[in-house]
């Protein structure tokens, strides 16, 4: 690896660093630099500013929700199992991931000057669309297009993650198992 590639690597680890450590409103041009022991204009050689740097690491994080989209779903044996792990995939990453899934999902990236980070979303968007195709052709029957099917479960999953992270999965709501959740939603997908 070069010098250059290797610096790049290095303040995108320190990044994720510290979101993990301290969240994302301590992310600054400045404290990469300082954690680093790089000047703040250096940090600038790599990324233009703090946005260009967050959306790099939204972009990475893109495709590994992909990757482990894909990974799980290969392991299913039927229509139901596809589904749930499409489902369940999505969810954990949501959980497990907050504050990048913040990034990811709930900040406006402007498409123009974001363009890889935009077709590495519609990757993710990709694998779903992709995968309820495929259970229209296997046991039972899907009651929407893969289209459609794909927007109503990703939605239903980014809500169920935003309930979940504000503290609102109460049972009187019938959210206090977000898994029961999704197996309902499973049982709306096929007639």
């Amino acid at each position: 690896m070069t010098d250059t590639a290797n610096t790049k690597q290095l303040i995108l680890d320190m990044t994720r660093q510290i979101i993990q450590e301290d969240g994302l409103q301590a992310i600054s041009m400045r404290e990469l630099g300082k954690r680093l022991a790089l000047s703040r204009g250096a940090v600038y050689v790599y990324f233009k500013n703090k946005e260009d740097l967050l959306a790099y690491v939204t972009t990475e994080n893109f495709y590994a929700l992909k990757d482990q989209l894909e990974n799980n779903i290969s392991h299913a044996t039927n229509s139901r199992e596809i589904a749930f792990q499409i489902l369940n995939t999505f969810y954990t990453f949501g959980i497990e991931n907050q504050e990048y899934y913040q990034l990811m999902f709930l900040n406006q990236w402007d498409s123009t000057q974001h363009e890889d980070l935009h077709a590495a979303a519609k990757t993710v968007f990709g694998v779903f669309f992709k995968n309820f195709k495929k259970l229209d052709g296997l046991q039972g029957k899907i009651q929407k297009s893969p289209e459609l099917l794909s927007s109503m479960a990703s939605s239903m999953i980014l809500g169920l993650v935003e309930l979940n992270t504000s503290g609102h999965l109460e049972a009187e709501k019938g959210l206090n198992d977000p898994l029961k959740v999704i197996y309902s939603f499973i049982d709306l997908i096929f007639v």
